[in-house]
């Protein structure tokens, strides 16, 4: 038996193992696109069925048309969008000065900073609800965006990938006459493509399937969320499990887009933020 065959023979039950954790993880998917398609008493029928007997498509355009749905859509990209920008924008500032500059006490704020990820939510949510009362944002795009930018994530991220970055480049910028912001913003930044979008696109899916924070700081129907929108569907004494799943899916579309189409820097970003501690 050649060698080759051999190692092929070897991978066999790594690769079963991973077809067999892909199907696991798909079911969920195909269960609530099944459920989304099926009028609502059949959903929990015993014995349960996995397909629908009568697909009915109207389901989403009835969730759809169940609510300001359009609203809701707009509402959630815009703050997904601006919490994805302002995050990428002071998380890679703030990872440029800790992985290219020295001054005192850097590495106790870096680990500081990191422990700030050990901080449940439920910690600080009363006192930012209180602090956006102070300060007059509640019920606003900024209630709820300020508090999900700047994470140390994003930081530790951005400072990962760009110690891997060679300093002989500033080095060659300054003596050039560049500012550092300069150098920041065109030597840098373009550098980091894949881990700015790796952090873009996490950050973007948290924002966009987020509930807690505006569901605290959004009392106004017209600033309702689409995460937020899903619970309309749940009754006093009924769910509507078969509109809610077909607006939860409609919900996943465009982040399934952006998914397949960035996915390719996903993995890059995170490997290479791996290689250098």
């Amino acid at each position: 038996m050649s060698n080759r065959r051999r190692e092929m023979l070897k991978r066999i039950p790594l690769y079963a193992f991973l077809i067999f954790g892909s199907i696991g993880m798909l079911v969920p998917f195909v269960w609530m696109i099944s459920s989304a398609l099926k009028p609502n008493n059949e959903i929990f029928t015993s014995p349960p069925t996995f397909l629908p007997k009568d697909a009915n498509w109207g389901n989403f355009i009835a969730a759809w048309n169940s609510g300001d749905f359009t609203q809701y859509f707009i509402n959630t990209s815009i703050i997904s969008v601006l919490t994805t920008v302002i995050t990428l924008f002071i998380c890679s500032l703030a990872g440029y000065t800790f992985a290219k500059f020295n001054f005192m006490g850097k590495k106790l704020l870096f680990l500081l900073f990191l422990g700030t990820m050990m901080i449940p939510m439920q910690v600080i949510m009363i006192p930012i609800f209180l602090m956006m009362s102070k300060i007059g944002l509640l019920n606003s795009y900024w209630s709820v965006i300020l508090p999900l930018v700047a994470n140390a994530y994003g930081v530790f991220l951005m400072r990962q990938f760009m110690s891997t970055i060679p300093t002989e480049l500033m080095e060659a910028a300054r003596i050039d006459g560049c500012s550092e912001f300069r150098i920041f913003w065109q030597i840098i930044l373009p550098l980091t493509k894949p881990a700015l979008v790796t952090l873009g696109i996490l950050t973007f899916l948290g924002a966009w399937n987020e509930f807690l924070w505006p569901l605290i700081m959004l009392d106004s129907p017209d600033m309702m969320t689409l995460q937020v929108a899903l619970t309309q569907f749940q009754g006093q004494y009924e769910v509507k499990w078969n509109l809610l799943m077909a607006a939860s899916a409609l919900s996943m579309i465009p982040i399934a887009l952006i998914f397949i189409v960035f996915q390719r820097y996903l993995v890059e970003g995170i490997a290479s933020s791996g290689v250098k501690g």
